[in-house]
């Protein structure tokens, strides 16, 4: 009998629960999908992934019943046109929220079957409401309901729309045209890029300074916005695409000029975009081509958005007010209302929330930590051991992870200075621009006087991660060696564990073809120096197992034997010239893994809240060196070295002859202006990139080179800018 009832109550409430259901997932998606960007833990990442996914079954079968109800019934009831009145709304819930069109990267190219869902729900849902609507009913519900039918088929096609607008291929295809290479000397024209580059650092050697807003003069904002501006767009590197050699002077100097806030902040408004165009509807076309955020500077495509998302959406609401309700269910009437207002204030709240939504990103860095995972496997040994008996051991060890640190911008300082130091002191040509690409410890241990520990930078990559990383925590936690203070010796842990988190989690970022088996096998043999330990008394603490390994060190081979000998060797060292020593490595280390991890990853992982490693590749490109791509089509070096430069300097001279005394208004202020050169490997061209900036007149004058141990040394040059 009471199973009879509640197959009789759901038949009769199935709809509205589907449709309320419908409504509420929608809340959610509505309310905590933008939270992807920031700090959230899995758990709330999965609740969204779950309404992401589940949305959409829902809605499709909230209106496969109602089709089925329509069908079944043989006259037309009040409670018949209310349901009728709910079809354009689940239409619009198809359609989803504006903060999230896709959750993985892989979701943009599945566009053409949301395609094929939308146009098969709206032709069938415009069939029953044509066939099942009562010519009887109060000609105001119809109004409403082909106004709601309106706004339904409108955004349930936006979805499909903005996946295809931002799979791959389309995005590509939103650049400029192809540009016609316009040299057959490649080589030459990288290194009249290199020359231009450094004649520019060289003269702006000081770092600017922030300052008080106050006491910023009004040309001064106006110049460090156009230089931030330029810096935050959505970038080509995410789609793997090279900028030519004068786009990517621009943003060297662009660069070059911010202080550190504006540079951080630039980066983060820079991922924050190129999240909103892969992951959400939030997009508009930028000076490169890029799709971003809706704006206010088209002033017809605002006043499209205002009708469509707030002014239209409330007629239906005032013609179901007066309309006569007196012959409809009272639950019937209170679910119209309820999808009515709530729809209405969920296209309110989104646009409210467009603009935090629009530059919000988050500072976490990922953390692992090997001596701290064998510390947690000791301390819960026994829930290790079930987990091990169930074969799900590797699934715990995949989401076992230190708390994240918010060191983000510090460390970022750290690369910016690294690579400015870079420009300023070892960047001399093209054979010593590759070298900075290509060093990951080596300069650092050269320029401290340390090569007797470069053995641990020639290993493998992947095999020099756990050797500095073992012989990081192992000077972090010896006596002595750790002032309570020590910022820097933060940091280094700091960026140690994040490099560890890549090689445990994520090595096709850390570096194509790296091994996250070498993690299992480190900690094998940790496991295998503590064997004689008995659980029961050894420590827990992170900081005494440490000091315990290093105590019972006897192997003779292995990674923590390489990485004990190496801490030996780096505590000789001064404790404060230790750690510089140990930061500079990992600073380099982690710029190698930057320039070698291919765009499509970078964006792939914005969809689960972004790596670090992301801010460090996105500096680089800004910083004009060499990305993944960049890296993949190195032009061959034929000629004299001597030659070469000769040729690059001869055309640096005459491009500042045809610009001297005159005015180039595609150069932001406090910049040289160049003449563009296209580079054949990356064919794109972006010369509007700047145009409209403030104007500048600058004279260069070529001055007697010098040469340093048999380099090339650039030319000098005076910038003179206009006030």
């Amino acid at each position: 009998m009471d199973l009879s009832r509640a197959l009789q109550w759901w038949e009769e409430w199935q709809l509205r629960v589907l449709v309320l259901g419908s409504l509420s997932v929608q809340c959610h998606l509505a309310f905590f999908a933008g939270s992807r960007k920031t700090n959230i833990r899995p758990v709330y990442r999965f609740f969204i992934w779950l309404s992401y996914v589940g949305g959409e079954t829902v809605t499709i079968y909230a209106l496969a019943t109602l089709f089925n109800r329509q069908k079944k019934r043989q006259y037309h009831s009040g409670s018949n046109v209310l349901e009728l009145l709910w079809v354009p709304i689940l239409l619009m819930h198809l359609g989803g929220q504006i903060s999230i069109s896709a959750y993985n990267i892989e979701d943009n190219e599945l566009w053409r079957r949301h395609i094929l869902t939308a146009v098969t729900q709206v032709t069938v849902a415009l069939y029953v409401f044509c066939r099942s609507w009562s010519s009887s009913a109060d000609q105001r519900l119809l109004l409403a309901a082909i106004l709601l039918f309106i706004l339904g088929v409108f955004k349930c096609f936006k979805k499909p729309l903005a996946l295809k607008r931002a799979s791959f291929n389309s995005i590509v295809n939103n650049f400029h045209s192809p540009a016609q290479m316009t040299t057959e000397n490649r080589e030459v024209e990288l290194e009249k890029y290199i020359q231009e580059a450094r004649d520019f650092v060289q003269l702006n050697k000081q770092d600017p300074q922030t300052s008080d807003s106050n006491g910023v003069s009004f040309d001064k904002k106006i110049t460090t916005y156009e230089h931030r501006d330029l810096l935050s767009k959505s970038d080509k590197l995410f789609v793997d695409y090279a900028y030519v050699y004068h786009d990517r002077l621009t943003k060297l100097k662009s660069l070059w000029l911010l202080d550190k806030e504006n540079t951080y902040d630039a980066l983060c408004v820079g991922l924050s975009k190129t999240f909103n165009l892969i992951y959400s509807r939030l997009f508009k076309v930028d000076y490169y081509g890029f799709p971003a955020a809706p704006g206010c500077r088209n002033h017809c495509s605002s006043l499209v958005y205002l009708l469509n998302h707030l002014l239209l959406p409330i007629v239906p609401i005032g013609l179901f007010h007066i309309s006569h309700k007196e012959a409809y269910k009272g639950s019937d009437i209170k679910v119209t209302f309820l999808l009515l207002y709530i729809t209405y204030l969920l296209e309110i709240s989104a646009t409210l929330t467009t603009a935090s939504f629009y530059t919000e990103w988050s500072d976490r860095i990922a953390q692992h930590n090997l001596i701290a995972f064998l510390a947690s496997n000791r301390r819960h040994s026994r829930l290790m051991g079930i987990a091990e008996f169930l074969q799900c051991k590797g699934l715990l060890d995949t989401y076992f992870c230190l708390k994240p640190c918010y060191s983000s911008k510090d460390i970022t300082m750290l690369v910016r200075s690294h690579v400015k130091n870079g420009w300023l002191s070892h960047i001399v040509d093209i054979e010593s621009y590759w070298r900075f690409s290509d060093t990951r410890g080596h300069w650092a241990l050269e320029r401290h006087g340390c090569e007797g520990i470069l053995w641990s930078a020639e290993t493998p990559f992947d095999e020099s991660i756990i050797l500095w990383h073992v012989a990081t925590d192992l000077c972090f936690y010896s006596k002595g060696t750790c002032p309570p203070d020590s910022e820097c010796a933060r940091l280094c842990r700091q960026i140690s564990n994040y490099m560890m988190h890549l090689l445990f989690t994520n090595p096709e970022m850390l570096l194509p073809g790296c091994r996250r088996n070498l993690f299992i096998i480190a900690y094998g043999e940790l496991k295998a120096i503590l064997q004689g330990d008995d659980d029961s008394t050894s420590p827990l603490d992170e900081h005494q197992l440490t000091q315990r390994i290093f105590s019972m060190m006897e192997s003779k081979e292995g990674f923590v034997h390489k990485a004990w000998e190496l801490a030996q060797e780096l505590m000789q060292i001064v404790d404060e010239k230790m750690w510089e020593v140990i930061k500079d490595v990992w600073i380099e280390m982690l710029c190698f893994s930057a320039g070698r991890c291919r765009g499509y990853l970078h964006a792939k992982s914005l969809g689960y809240g972004g790596e670090y490693l992301s801010f460090v590749t996105l500096l680089m490109s800004h910083a004009g060196l060499e990305t993944s791509v960049e890296r993949q089509q190195r032009v061959q070096l034929r000629l004299p070295k001597q030659e070469r430069v000769r040729i690059a300097k001869e055309r640096v001279q005459e491009a500042a002859s045809s610009n001297q005394g005159g005015t180039d208004q595609s150069t932001p202020q406090g910049m040289v202006a160049v003449k563009e050169e296209e580079n054949a490997a990356t064919p794109p061209a972006a010369s509007e990139a700047c145009s409209g900036l403030a104007a500048e007149q600058e004279e260069r004058a070529p001055n007697a080179s010098a040469s340093q141990h048999g380099e090339c040394v650039a030319p000098a040059v005076e910038i003179v800018v206009a006030p």
